[in-house]
């Protein structure tokens, strides 16, 4: 059990001190599925005040750790969620109050509202509001993103990293403060597993997917690259630190939510972003390469120089907004940084294939597999079933990367 009636309103008694409710009932509507969350665990509460004359209801998702004590020692659980509070406690006020000094009216405010965390010895918990109350969905992790969803994202990527290039320029002394609170959750990851042998299983499953789909010469190229993989991400820790802004780092599809016009859901008008666990400094184009290609289509993929012209117009004009001036990142030093740096996203994008032509029945438990004595890389070493869907979000991302020189 994730937490019972008991502990549940132990943990709200603590994070829910500003709402003023002492008195309080809790009905646990239910858990996340398994493979919803690697290194924690949901639970859906409904929560009703008992005070004053009119009841308060609140609708919450109450974002857990694993109790798992062997998972905890062999990975950096306690880090991602400590990093993903600090986040919400300390970086997203202080970006907030940035935005309002500067009168911005449209501010990037694309999170879930947090009430606040409770923390011990091994536990973490963050407590949020259930967006699912208030009318976000998530999208269906086998199909790719609509473009009217991909341009949404960019833009409020291009938002929340413009703060960064902003503050950087008018207070740099404060930001520099900001950013050094930030624990690299993903290289204690990458420090604690065999990261060619984890991602090369991936490329290798790509590749044995794609025979007959793609040339020889492509599917090569694209097996070829696997040697390449510590090299990206020892390149990504040496970048020049002048194009390095706080990012969100977990970029898949189901941290996402969107709400979407009233019987369209193919017309999104709001998005929140979640889980900012791995959130660190780096290259925007982690995010940004991590996102397209892990979530677009083969349509869209055609036109993918024309999305990221749609991410540099709102970064400029967010920073003109803010006061600093968009040759901070100028066009063609965003588009190097592009090819430079975007075999980032190729390479957890050939994992994330996978993941998200996963079925249900399919996904392995982390926590039971550090307890049986097995690595965090074995979680992903499993043979998908749904091999067209794992092909159909695979083969246009291997072509284009590959046709157009990005490995």
């Amino acid at each position: 059990m994730i937490g019972d009636e008991e502990e549940i309103r132990c943990w709200l008694k603590c994070v829910l001190t500003e709402e003023n409710i002492d008195d309080f009932s809790v009905q646990i509507l239910g858990n996340s599925e398994k493979g919803d969350g690697y290194l924690g665990d949901i639970i859906f509460v409904r929560l009703t005040s008992a005070n004053g004359r009119s009841p308060k209801e609140y609708n919450l998702v109450l974002k857990c750790s694993k109790r798992s004590q062997i998972l905890r020692e062999k990975t950096p659980v306690k880090d991602a969620f400590i990093n993903e509070i600090y986040i919400y406690n300390t970086v997203l006020p202080v970006f907030t109050q940035f935005q309002l000094e500067h009168g911005i009216n449209n501010p990037f405010d694309s999170v879930p509202k947090c009430y606040g965390k409770f923390t011990s010895e091994n536990m973490e918990v963050l407590v949020f509001e259930n967006l699912k109350s208030v009318g976000y969905t998530l999208w269906n992790k086998k199909q790719p993103l609509t473009r009217k969803h991909i341009d949404m994202v960019m833009t409020e990527y291009s938002k929340f990293h413009a703060i960064s290039f902003a503050m950087k320029d008018q207070q740099p002394e404060k930001f520099e403060e900001l950013s050094t609170g930030l624990t690299d959750v993903f290289k204690m990851f990458m420090d604690t597993m065999d990261i060619e042998s984890m991602f090369g299983k991936s490329f290798d499953d790509l590749y044995d997917v794609l025979k007959g789909d793609l040339d020889d010469n492509t599917l090569m190229t694209w097996k070829n690259f696997k040697n390449q993989i510590k090299h990206v991400f020892e390149d990504m820790c040496e970048q020049p630190d002048t194009n390095k802004v706080i990012t969100h780092g977990d970029c898949w599809n189901n941290n996402f939510m969107y709400k979407h016009a009233a019987n369209n859901e193919t017309l999104p008008v709001k998005v929140a972003i979640l889980d900012w666990q791995i959130a660190k400094y780096f290259s925007p184009i982690c995010d940004l390469s991590y996102f397209l290609f892990a979530c677009i289509s083969k349509e869209d993929i055609e036109d993918l120089d024309e999305i990221l012209k749609v991410y540099h117009k709102s970064l400029t004009s967010y920073l003109n907004k803010m006061g600093t001036d968009s040759n901070v990142y100028p066009l063609d030093t965003f588009l190097a940084d592009w090819k430079k740096y975007c075999k980032y996203g190729v390479t957890m994008s050939s994992m994330l294939f996978k993941i998200c032509a996963t079925d249900k029945d399919e996904v392995v438990d982390i926590a039971q597999m550090a307890e049986s004595g097995q690595n965090f890389e074995d979680t992903f070493s499993y043979e998908v079933k749904d091999k067209t869907s794992f092909k159909n979000r695979a083969r246009h991302v291997v072509k284009y990367v590959v046709e157009n020189n990005l490995i």
